[in-house]
């Protein structure tokens, strides 16, 4: 399952069977994941929304009021207790005007951080004892102490700075042995990053020149799976990746951890 953020879709395709579908969701869509109760958590510009796949409506949402017109909400994921964790940032990405948000079952939601540019990827160590968030403008990974229990965080610093790489960190997978694999905006890679000291492990070169995010998936979680996009490309780029926007798969030789649902109170 994956999102069209500019068509407002969310797309699946079944392994076994091969069969592709898509349901428009809203104008634009940022965020889907599977809930507790068989719908879907989306975010909708500032809008966090409980999806009826069977009613194909949008039957619950609340509004992130950070008084700030011009923000919407960017990429989020689930903690291991299936809470959303969620970035938002300015339409122009202006610098530190972004936060990170929780989202609990009853979508009340607290504010977590702030002065984030563009918060996107984001991943927690095998024992739920790191937190880990990309900010794709600032090219920066920001590591932070974490709380299960409490749902808390704290002691943010710099984990990894990716200044020296060709693009933007963007969506972010980690891994069965706690390694972080990042896609790289305008890179043309997904980079595999040691946690423990910052250094690069892996490059896994796509057939386009702007993956946007990853995750592991599969019966053994074995293959990683990588989107990208085609619309803020060049012409030229799409020429020499006529496969941009597209989904791809490899199998990178490492597992990686199963993806938290949302619990729907």
């Amino acid at each position: 399952m994956w999102v069209d953020y500019n068509e407002g879709l969310v797309c699946c395709f079944h392994l076994t069977s091969k069969k592709y579908s898509a349901t428009k969701i809203a104008e634009t869509v940022m965020v889907a994941i599977p809930t507790s109760s068989n719908n879907l958590i989306v975010a909708v510009n500032k809008r966090i929304c409980i999806y009826d796949p069977e009613k194909k409506e949008l039957i619950k949402e609340v509004i992130i009021q950070e008084n700030k017109p011009d923000n919407r909400l960017n990429d989020g994921k689930c903690d291991a207790n299936n809470r959303l964790w969620i970035g938002t940032m300015n339409n122009s990405a202006e610098n530190g005007e972004g936060a990170l948000y929780k989202i609990n079952a009853d979508l009340s939601y607290e504010k977590m951080d702030v002065a984030f540019t563009l918060p996107n990827g984001i991943a927690w160590d095998k024992q739920n004892k790191k937190m880990f968030v990309v900010d794709s403008m600032m090219k920066k990974i920001f590591c932070y102490d974490f709380d299960l229990e409490k749902g808390v965080i704290s002691n943010k610093s710099v984990l990894i700075d990716t200044a020296g790489e060709k693009g933007l960190p963007d969506g972010m997978a980690i891994d069965e042995e706690d390694n972080l694999w990042v896609a790289f905006w305008q890179g043309g890679c997904v980079v595999r990053y040691k946690t423990k000291t910052g250094k690069v492990l892996d490059r896994i070169k796509t057939p386009a020149d702007i993956p946007s995010s990853c995750c592991f998936g599969g019966e053994a979680l074995d293959t990683l799976f990588i989107t990208s996009s085609r619309k803020y490309d060049t012409i030229e780029n799409i020429r020499k990746f006529p496969m941009s926007g597209g989904v791809f798969t490899v199998k990178p030789g490492v597992k990686g951890m199963i993806t938290n649902f949302f619990n729907e109170g």
